[in-house]
């Protein structure tokens, strides 16, 4: 499962890390990095079904487009979902441009995505890596708005915020949701009777 920046009690809060850093506290900057590389790198890479260079790219430009935004950024504002809003944009780019295929390809490489199945479940008995196999191929097959919803969730995000992310109504959000569900479970259950 993908981690979830963790604050701990003696952690500096994300809107002093960026005062710190704009007053030129460069390791500020660090701080904030490491606190959030990891959840928005599998955001993207989940959302650009595996994809690794694209998704490595993504990454880069999000984190430049970031400081150069910095100095606008509002604390009022969680900063994990300000960050995923350009990388969402960024990749609403991607998949926008005309040289670009909407067609779903298999994950060059997987990622660790679900933890154990449910036990009364006919995906109980796949092996782990083809559990993840087959759960990537299947998150892979959902439209890019389904994906989003889903990963942001995984990253514990709210689906209030998912919708304001979305430009979107959250009952639009809440039936992305359902049918990313569907489909996994059916995509699931079918590789569990194989």
């Amino acid at each position: 499962m993908a981690q979830r920046p963790v604050m701990s009690e003696g952690t500096v809060p994300d809107h002093e890390l960026i005062a710190r850093y704009l007053a030129g506290e460069e390791t500020a900057f660090e701080q904030l990095y490491h606190r959030y590389r990891l959840p928005l790198y599998a955001f993207l890479n989940g959302l650009v079904a595996g994809r690794r260079a694209v998704a490595d790219d993504l990454f880069q430009q999000t984190w430049i487009r970031a400081l150069d935004a910095l100095p606008g950024y509002r604390h009022e504002s969680r900063f994990f979902p300000w960050l995923v809003r350009i990388a969402h944009n960024l990749a609403m780019d991607f998949f926008r441009a005309p040289a670009q295929s909407r067609r779903v390809e298999a994950p060059e490489e997987l990622e660790t995505i679900a933890g154990p199945a449910a036990e009364s479940e006919p995906w109980e008995g796949l092996a782990s890596d083809e559990f993840r196999a087959t759960l990537e191929l299947a998150i892979a097959q959902l439209s890019v708005e389904q994906r989003e919803v889903l990963l942001l969730r995984r990253q514990g995000m709210p689906f209030k915020e998912i919708a304001r992310l979305q430009d979107t109504g959250i009952n639009t959000v809440l039936g992305r949701m359902h049918y990313a569900i569907t489909h996994l479970r059916r995509q699931l259950w079918a590789s569990g009777e194989e």
